[in-house]
């Protein structure tokens, strides 16, 4: 819950898209890269081998080759994999190792040097004791690990962060700037209760490597950590890869080279999940029949990449997070470290829009561009005569059939009242750009699976999940079966039985609506959303969980919605306050976290509308249970500022929650748009001819009228107005 202080303003901004044209970098310098993916693991059981860390990897490699804001020579590019064609040797320690040495010895002032890491992580008792806050060093497995010796010895070749640390110091010693994504998790504790289908946690668990629970216990002892000391390990990156207390120095120490002093180059570090945290691979992108199994948080990453490399590495992390919340993902929580306003890669500032040349042969034709850019099949482009023409110069369109990561085959289609493209007549510069941007409202819940004594409930809701299905009224839901991809899993269970609770809060069984994730617990031991099931009085259930579902479709679908944002972030200006309770001082939230609020904390706004349109501001807040308010909607002229309080947080609820701000611009002589019906059910639903004009308000209008399947926004359509959703996740916890 949330107590309102002066009600405030909020605006929002996002990212303009970006396409083919490429950044130069800032100077001439050598890109390299050392790409690890580790799959198999001959010394451990055979259920530690994974699938995902080979497709990371040679989706890394492709991109960087092909498609990257900066020139990548193959001859740069490391590979370190086994049974994937093109790798240099085996992910064992040794090579990796050598592979870092090599970078740092070839690396030269004002190179840049990306490191990617797929595989296992893990954690074993601290060879140092003390050295940890909870007792436990974490560590990444290479291909060649074995199982645990002792506390003096450890796990055998596994990579330690201080010789991490000293490989990215040799490197960064010469100048070179570093950016290394570390996709793995090192929590060594089974955490999952409903695992989907084909997703699996990229974690080893303590008894898989042979370390004894008397050893975890006697390490965690002996860490004895305040609970000041626990929350902070709890939040930190997996390694120490510098010298400051927070792992990644500035970048500022000077070491002596013959006569000349060199700067030590700058850092940036992703990691997939905090330490306590799993983090998983499946197939993506989610829906796609025959996907391969990437990790989530590099298909994740470099999917934003494809959609706009015109970013900072801060603003590359939100748009990480955003998909997160877009997917009703709340676990795990990504965490971005070191120069993050950095520009990405270090490339250049640019305006760029989603467009690429066609490649057209042989009476075929194709993009360089496809599922990581947003294009699926059915997608509409419009052909223009050159990369700098304007829309009303369009030739025709075309239509993708079928898409991979990077590219796309494309056909002729009549659309917009133009007849099919002649692709032999199409001028030989010829690009395509993208003319609608399509948003999935489709919310696919997962049917609870049977067992446990509870055959009878689990039929209950089966029967109440096909009338909604059917009835179609209020949330447009798919049904799937148990452990299939969906937004929203189902389990039937007792509230006494549940994993994590403090206490139960029902007697009997009753239906949970759990994350997409399947995780069925939280650290505050609060139950997620539930409807109690009586077998005496089916309606209630019924009632009771197209309910629920109506709330979890408007959060999710909301926060869906902010990939299809059209402002430029010079447009509008907003920052979010922190003001602690009993501190002066406001702090700011960075967008590239999720912070910890607790009871009392205030959250402040600063906006400023840079633009020439007035904008209508909305703030809506998404609790942990799906529950949406609606906190205020102003207007904001061109070149207002405004400064204030919005609102503190009460000890009534805790969990992953988010602030949503939507920006929408405002058409002369309208009244302030009001979003305050997404938080009322029941709205009617209504249907829109797909070829109208579109604005951002239309798709916003969409959430709550529950269309059938998605909505469209057609992009570059001065007809509609602009808009835009940021997603600003936060996690509420009670005070110690």
């Amino acid at each position: 819950m949330l107590k309102f202080l002066r009600v405030g303003l909020l605006a929002a901004t996002t990212m303009v898209a970006a396409g083919t044209m490429l950044a130069a970098p800032a100077m001439a310098r050598t890109n390299h890269a050392v790409l690890v993916a580790v799959t198999a693991y001959p010394g451990l059981p055979q259920k530690a081998s994974l699938v995902g860390p080979n497709h990371d990897a040679k989706l890394v490699r492709d991109y960087l080759l092909s498609s990257a804001p900066v020139a990548f020579d193959e001859a740069n590019v490391t590979l370190l994999a086994d049974n994937l064609d093109g790798a240099a040797a085996s992910p064992t320690h040794e090579h990796i190792l050598d592979a870092l040495k090599a970078v740092a010895e070839g690396a030269e002032r004002d190179d840049f040097v990306y490191l990617h890491f797929s595989g296992h992580g893990a954690q074993q008792p601290a060879l140092e004791p003390g050295s940890e806050t909870d007792g436990l060093d974490e560590i990444f497995l290479p291909a060649d690990t074995a199982k645990w010796a002792d506390r003096t010895k450890g796990v055998p070749n596994a990579l330690m962060d201080n010789e991490i640390g000293a490989a990215l110091d040799a490197i960064r010693d010469k100048g070179a700037f570093v950016w290394i994504i570390f996709d793995a998790c090192h929590s060594g504790d089974a955490t999952r209760d409903i695992a989907p289908a084909g997703e699996h946690d990229r974690k080893v668990e303590f008894d898989d490597l042979g370390i004894p629970e008397s050893a975890v216990q006697a390490a965690m002892a002996e860490a004895a950590a305040t609970p000041q000391e626990a929350e902070a390990a709890r939040r930190e990156a997996a390694f120490e890869l510098g010298t400051s207390s927070r792992g990644i120095d500035a970048g500022t120490d000077q070491s002596a080279t013959g006569a000349q002093s060199i700067a030590k180059g700058g850092m940036v570090a992703f990691f997939a999940a905090q330490t306590i945290e799993t983090t998983p691979e499946m197939p993506l992108p989610k829906g796609t029949p025959g996907a391969e199994s990437y990790g989530l948080f590099t298909y994740t990453i470099f999917s934003k990449l494809a959609e706009n490399p015109n970013m900072t590495y801060r603003q590359l992390g939100h748009a990480v997070l955003q998909q997160y919340s877009a997917d009703a993902r709340q676990r795990p929580t990504p965490l971005f470290e070191g120069e993050l306003d950095a520009r990405v890669f270090g490339s250049e500032k640019i305006d760029t829009v989603m467009q690429w040349q066609v490649e057209a042969k042989d009476g075929k034709a194709g993009l360089p561009a496809g599922l990581l850019h947003r294009l699926t099949p059915g997608t509409k482009l419009a052909v223009l005569p050159s990369p700098a023409s304007e829309l009303s110069e369009t030739l025709g369109y075309l239509e993708v059939k079928s898409a991979k990561n990077l590219t796309s085959t494309v056909v002729p289609v009549a659309f917009e009242g133009k007849p099919a493209l002649d692709l032999a007549a199409m001028p030989a510069n010829a690009y395509a750009r993208l003319v609608e941007l399509a948003v999935d409202y489709r919310l696919k819940v997962a049917r609870p699976a049977g067992g446990d004594g509870f055959d009878a409930e689990v039929a209950l809701v089966d029967s109440a999940l096909e009338k909604l299905a059917t009835d179609g009224k209020g949330v447009n839901v798919e049904i799937v079966e148990p452990g299939a991809e969906a937004d929203v899993r189902l389990a039937v269970m007792r509230g006494d039985a549940f994993p994590g609770a403090k206490s139960a809060n029902v007697a009997g069984p009753a239906l949970y609506f759990l994350p997409s994730s399947g995780d069925a617990g939280t650290a505050t031991g609060e139950h997620p959303p539930l409807v109690a099931i009586d077998p005496s009085d089916p309606d209630r259930l019924a009632k009771g969980t197209a309910d629920n579902l109506l709330k979890i479709f408007r959060a999710t679908s909301l926060s869906r919605l902010a990939a299809a944002s059209d402002y430029k972030p010079d447009q509008v200006n907003v920052q979010f306050m922190i003001r602690r309770d009993g501190a002066d001082e406001m702090q700011p939230l960075e967008t590239a976290s999720v912070p910890v609020l607790m009871p009392d904390d205030q959250v402040h706004i600063l906006a400023e509308n840079k633009s020439t349109k007035v904008v209508d501001i909305n703030i809506l807040y998404v609790g942990s249970d799906y529950s949406i308010t609606h906190i205020d909607a102003q207007r904001l002229v061109p070149g207002a500022r405004i400064e204030e309080g919005l609102f503190a947080f009460t000890d009534t609820s805790f969990g992953r929650e988010r602030m949503i701000a939507v920006l929408t611009e405002a058409p002369p002589l309208s009244e302030i748009e009001d979003l305050s019906f997404l938080a009322q059910p029941g709205v009617a639903k209504v249907t829109r001819d797909i070829n109208a004009p579109v604005g951002f308000a239309d798709m916003l209008a969409d959430i709550g009228a529950a269309p059938s399947t998605r909505s469209v926004m057609k992009l570059g359509d001065k007809s509609g107005a602009k808009g835009a959703v940021m997603i600003f996740p936060m996690e509420t916890t009670p005070r110690l």
